[in-house]
């Protein structure tokens, strides 16, 4: 399919516990589309984060096939794998992984700094993104004087920096209240239709999972298709 974006086939993972061998993924199919938001569910321990880390470069399978746009990228080496991350990719984490000593600004820009670009561009950019999140008036503010809501909108606002075709979120609004976390999937959504990003979201919440266009169920980890 020529808009499939990022993709796995038979992909598994396992890893070495003393003598005997643990099978956390096993022959797992999967394609995003440009442009969907799709939502993993599954138990806790059903190999959720292992899939997102495998399918964003930062783990490597025992087994299978990664592709992004029908680019075989199974074998890259680590460095091309971190030069496509910056350039393609975005993370939101449960926990925002944001840098204490940082302004809001600052861990905004850094990923455009990483890219190359110059201090004054990432920064301009940066400030646009937060004041599209609603953080305008927080540029300066480090992660300690901002609320568990606001570090999330920072951090949404990192991902986005590099206008990534694809955004990893593991557990977005799992450290968070009702209305944070609705006013983060809400901010999502918009980032999806105004840019056209593509969303995989890892989460324990089904409210929001089903909110999304599609929904994967990881069980034992096997992927199975979501009855809805």
């Amino acid at each position: 399919m020529t808009d499939r974006l990022l993709a796995c086939s038979e992909l598994s993972k396992s890893y070495q516990d003393g003598n005997s061998e643990v099978t956390v993924l096993k022959n797992i199919d999967f394609s995003l589309q440009t442009g969907e938001m799709v939502a993993v569910v599954g138990a806790s321990g059903s190999g959720k984060s292992t899939l997102l880390h495998l399918l964003g470069g930062l783990d490597k399978p025992s087994g299978g096939h990664l592709f992004y746009q029908n680019e075989e990228m199974t074998h890259w080496k680590s460095d091309k794998l971190a030069q496509w991350r910056n350039q393609n990719l975005g993370f939101v984490y449960q926990f925002h992984h944001l840098l204490p000593e940082f302004s809001a600004l600052e861990n905004v820009a850094m990923p455009q700094m990483i890219a190359g670009k110059s201090q004054k561009e990432s920064k301009q950019s940066a400030q646009r993104l937060l004041e599209r999140v609603g953080l305008g008036h927080r540029l300066s503010h480090r992660p300690s004087q901002l609320s568990g809501g606001e570090r999330q909108r920072v951090a949404i606002a990192r991902a986005f920096v590099n206008k990534p075709k694809v955004v990893l979120a593991d557990e977005p609004t799992g450290n968070l209240d009702g209305k944070a976390a609705e006013a983060v999937y809400q901010l999502m959504l918009e980032l999806n239709q105004e840019m056209g990003t593509a969303f995989i979201v890892v989460t324990h919440d089904l409210q929001l999972a089903e909110q999304l266009q599609r929904v994967e169920v990881l069980k034992n980890g096997a992927l199975l298709k979501d009855q809805n």
